[in-house]
């Protein structure tokens, strides 16, 4: 069965169109075996609902033990799922709480990474990103900060979409983030472009790794190796109501080793859920073969670094333990809130810090803030590694203090102004030991004034820009990325993207849902039995990479 794309939404081709680097959405100029893809009625939104409905009726029929129900919540969605965009699937996707872990692949308790195998994409796992970012310059000295990511998500579990004839690829949407941030200037970034890949335009080669998404791409140029890769991306700024054209074109060389985060590249693993994830710190620019282009301006590369980062395992949104006992336990204790923030450092004398501090209850009054005045200062521990010129690395604890904040106003298309108060000026205090005195404090300031927002294509807000790293005395002492998540209250805008009323009724249907007190006795009940004791016990013991539980892979 055929159809014409003229039957296809507007938002759909837009996604195609940019994906294939055209300004202008013209499907008359879509290669023919994109449109034969596209004519399928595997890629029709008939399709997408179907497949949906079968996952909410699925999900229905096979509850979670000691979950909160989401009955009420497949049951509305299921109202709105006859026919969906890829878009609209990849949001209802992203929301389906905490049971939507089910039926993905497992984590396991330990792993050996092989390199560059493991450097593919997990299409297997329920989400994965691969992620480049670092500052590079020009022949003048002009610094632009630069991210180009990849951010997989399976739609369906890997049973359902085999019994509903669906390939690995098929079963994934990807989205592009991509921006470019001079220095000085302001933050350029294209909404993330999301494509399904039903529609023939997410693949993976190895042999040299080819990761792609329609004409962006990351492709190493030997076979046997991850690198040198080249990194192709193209998009388009509306953030102030006009075009601005950007593309990257970055070829960069390895100089130090793969670092595993967490505990030996487990970070965390426990119960089936968590993530696996590794980086490689300061990648050279090759000025031979590197370049961006913005607003028309084509600009040569004469250096900068960029720091890799791959990670896959469970949606961060939805981590029920695939382990009865540990879902009883977890209900027994206090939900943090989701999000984090990661600092990516990479000094000037070739020494790298990765730090990721995670959202706390005790901070709770900081995040979501719109009102007219910032919050105040805000302090979180921090913990990550520290690695030394030679590529040995080990583990680092300290706090970060917020002391100034930027207020997030931008949009871009459908994607709505938030007015959420992030952080912008972060002062980072590390415990010595492994850190030299020297690098123990240190402040980290935004190369542009304004913010570096973005959105996930699901709706959720996010901030990630570079930094500058100054000592306390305000020498460079070299550049950094700053990541912030889970700051703004996503769920209106989640709503938008699904095609569901935005209303409060619906806002509280799709929010963070915490044990009763009638779960949490049977929950305890349950924890009482000698039998189930014994088994937590033992389970835990082989969960990894939970905080405070960092051991060095190459010990300093």
């Amino acid at each position: 069965m055929t159809r014409s794309l003229s039957s296809e939404n507007p938002e759909t081709l837009e996604n195609i169109a940019r994906v294939l680097w055209m300004r202008d959405v013209d499907p008359g100029a879509f290669p023919a075996e994109v449109v034969e893809k596209l004519d399928s009625y595997k890629n029709s939104e008939k399709a997408f609902g179907e497949r949906m409905l079968y996952l909410l009726e699925d999900m229905k029929a096979n509850p979670d033990s000691f979950t909160p129900s989401y009955t009420d919540l497949y049951d509305t969605f299921a109202q709105y799922a006859d026919e969906l965009t890829p878009h609209q699937n990849y949001a209802m996707a992203s929301n389906l709480g905490m049971e939507a872990s089910r039926g993905h692949a497992e984590l396991p308790s330990d792993i050996t990474f092989t390199f560059p195998k493991d450097d593919r994409p997990w299409f297997e796992y329920q989400a994965g990103w691969h992620f480049f970012v670092g500052s590079v310059f020009d022949e003048t000295g002009q610094e632009y900060g630069v991210e180009f990511m990849f951010w997989q998500t399976a739609l369906l579990p890997q049973m359902i979409a085999q019994t509903l004839g669906l390939t690995k690829v098929e079963n994934q949407v990807v989205e592009l983030h991509l921006a470019i941030t001079p220095a000085g200037d302001r933050h350029y970034r294209a909404k993330p472009y999301v494509v399904a890949g039903t529609t023939g335009l997410i693949g993976f080669t190895s042999a040299p790794f080819n990761y792609y998404q329609g004409k962006n791409s990351m492709r190493s140029i030997q076979a046997d190796s991850l690198f040198p890769i080249q990194l192709r991306a193209w998009g388009i700024d509306n953030t102030q109501g006009t075009q601005v054209e950007m593309e990257i074109d970055i070829t960069l060389n390895q100089a130090k080793p793969y670092m595993l985060n967490g505990d030996h590249g487990l970070d965390p693993s426990c119960g089936g859920v968590g993530t696996l994830y590794y980086s490689v710190t300061n990648l050279p620019v090759d000025p031979e073969n590197s370049r961006l282009m913005l607003n028309g301006k084509e600009v040569k590369l004469t250096g900068g670094k960029l720091w890799y980062d791959h990670q896959w395992g469970s949606n961060p949104s939805a981590t029920n333990p695939r382990v009865e006992v540990l879902r009883a336990a977890q209900n027994l204790e206090p939900r943090a809130p989701d999000g984090w923030e990661w600092i990516a450092i990479m000094f000037d004398d070739d020494t790298e810090i990765s730090l990721s501090v995670p959202k706390t209850n005790a901070n709770h009054e900081f995040y979501m803030q719109t009102g007219p005045q910032p919050p105040g200062e805000m302090t979180e521990a921090a913990n990550g590694l520290y690695m030394d010129q030679d590529g040995n690395y080990g583990p680092v604890t300290g706090s970060i203090r917020v002391t100034e904040w930027t207020r997030s106003t931008g949009s871009h298309d459908q994607y709505m102004a938030t007015n959420t108060w992030y952080p912008n000026r972060v002062e980072v205090t590390l415990d010595t030991g492994l850190v030299p005195e020297g690098k123990s404090r240190f402040t980290l300031i935004p190369i542009v004034e304004g913010g570096q927002e973005g959105w996930f294509a699901p709706g959720w807000q996010y901030s990630e820009g570079a930094v500058h790293v100054k000592a306390p005395d305000g020498t460079l002492l070299g550049r950094g990325f700053l990541e912030l998540t889970g700051w703004a209250d996503f769920r209106k805008q989640l709503l938008h993207i699904a095609g569901m009323p935005e209303t409060e009724e619906m806002m509280k249907l799709i929010d963070i849902r915490l044990p009763s007190n009638e779960l949490i006795q049977e929950s305890m009940a349950f924890l009482s039995i000698p039998e189930n004791v014994e088994k937590l016990n033992r389970v835990l013991s082989q969960c990894r990479g939970r905080p405070g539980q960092f051991k060095a892979s190459t010990p300093l």
